[in-house]
């Protein structure tokens, strides 16, 4: 039977809007204020190490993705890594991972559903947090059922408006500050190295879906150029307006003022404007939110349609919708499961286990590279990563030290996760290891 493929229909263009969709999102408009908190006026510097440490691996999946240009990404790439050192460790390797990245697109889309819910209680707090994140679920859902063709201007729209409220933001705050610097305020770094660092593994929420790109190779009509260079130039707009925001942030509103606030952003802005520019701030939370929470569940599904491939899925999440050319079945499945998780209702623990499981991903994908370097030299490379393996290690251990400040319940949970995609292996793997190993 003939492999169904998806439809070649983004521009680099459409590329970069989609990453700038899903790395522009909760982790800046909502958990700002909450890394606030660690990182004191500091803020600023946590939002470069976490930008520098996410280029580093976005470098990675950079040089992957014009290699390996099919649906799945990450899974794909490790599968490819793993199985040329030893028969049968890519294919349990690249399920694993690929279970663990497709369910973590799904718990990290229910966050963004919630942060979504704080921003539209700004304006309509008649309901509740919980209950704006599930008819937000039930729009991503819908609209992503109708494929990418029909989606990406409604991302490319929403797309604009944020970035346009993040300059706005940055500008008037810039112009008006009302407390001294975060260089002059005191104590700088409440709580040291440490106290950044902490802040860093929570901001990594905002940029872990650096991946969002990758994954949508299949689709791109121009995949080997145009996936790379969308995803770096992505990171780097997103890694900039992020630290300017964060020295914005603790410029208008004190550290210890910050994370009370539950839409920070607007919040922030309404020190020193009228309402008009607060309320589009607001808004752009909104936009946010909604671009980010599509991101989230574009990936997902990809993931799951290239292990379906593969037989380690169910054979339903391999179908292609013959109409909108989405893989509809498994964005409907794991959409339903998103949305129950919106229902718990609980912002950081769906947050923060998605960023665990996440930063494991990564460090797959930056062995990945490590490893083809070494097993497949001659191998053709239209992007390749300078300086031999250094970036793809330093990707590594700035990972590990994302890891190393993330909270035990993080872990724990991400853990539990983790092992999960162990046993939906011994389901499906044993009986399929054979016949990928052989293709």
């Amino acid at each position: 039977m003939q492999e169904q493929k998806l439809s070649r229909s983004l521009s680099f263009i459409d590329l970069y809007s989609l990453g700038i969709a899903a790395l522009i999102g909760t982790g800046i408009f909502v958990l700002t204020g909450v890394a606030a908190k660690p990182a004191g006026p500091g803020l600023f510097l946590s939002f470069i190490i976490a930008g520098a440490i996410a280029t580093f691996t976005s470098l990675s999946y950079a040089e992957l993705s014009s290699i390996y240009p099919k649906a799945g990404a990450s899974y794909e790439y490790c599968k490819q890594a793993f199985s040329s050192i030893g028969k049968g460790l890519g294919e349990f390797v690249s399920s694993v991972l690929g279970w663990t990245l497709m369910t973590q697109y799904v718990a990290v889309g229910a966050a963004v559903w919630l942060g979504f819910g704080l921003y539209a209680q700004y304006f309509i707090p008649g309901l509740s947090q919980t209950m704006w994140g599930v008819l937000l679920g039930i729009f991503t859902v819908g609209l992503l059922y109708l494929g990418i063709p029909f989606s990406k201007g409604v991302i490319n729209l929403l797309v604009i408006v944020k970035v346009l409220a993040l300059l706005l933001f940055i500008v008037l705050g810039l112009a008006h500050p009302q407390l001294p610097i975060p260089l002059r305020q005191e104590p700088f770094l409440p709580e040291g190295f440490a106290g950044l660092m902490a802040a860093a593994a929570i901001i990594a929420f905002g940029q872990i879906h650096i991946d969002a790109i990758s994954t949508v190779a299949e689709e791109a009509k121009f995949p080997s150029r145009d996936v790379p260079r969308a995803t770096l130039w992505a990171i780097l707009t997103v890694t900039t307006l992020y630290a300017l925001v964060g020295w914005v942030s603790v410029t208008l509103v004190s550290t210890d003022v910050l994370p009370t606030l539950k839409a920070p952003l607007a919040s922030a802005l309404e020190v020193v404007t009228s309402g008009w520019a607060s309320g589009f701030v607001a808004v752009a939370g909104i936009a946010a939110t909604v671009t980010s929470g599509l991101g989230c569940m574009i990936g997902g599904p990809r993931v799951g349609l290239a292990m379906a491939r593969d037989g380690f899925l169910w054979k339903a999440f391999g179908q292609i919708h013959p109409k909108f050319q989405s893989p509809a079945n498994s964005t409907l499945l794991l959409g339903i499961i998103a949305i129950l998780l919106t229902m718990v209702g609980d912002l950081k623990l769906v947050a923060s286990a998605g960023v665990f499981t996440a930063l494991v991903v990564f460090i797959g994908v930056n062995l990945s590279v490590i490893i083809l370097r070494f097993t497949r030299k001659d191998m053709e490379r239209p992007f390749k990563i300078p300086f031999g393996i250094t970036i793809p290690a330093l990707g590594i251990i700035g990972t590990l030290a994302e890891m190393y400040y993330l909270e035990s319940s993080a872990i724990f949970w991400g853990s539990i996760w983790i092992l999960s995609g162990v046993v939906v292996y011994l389901i499906f793997g044993r009986k399929n290891v054979a016949k990928t190993s052989a293709a």
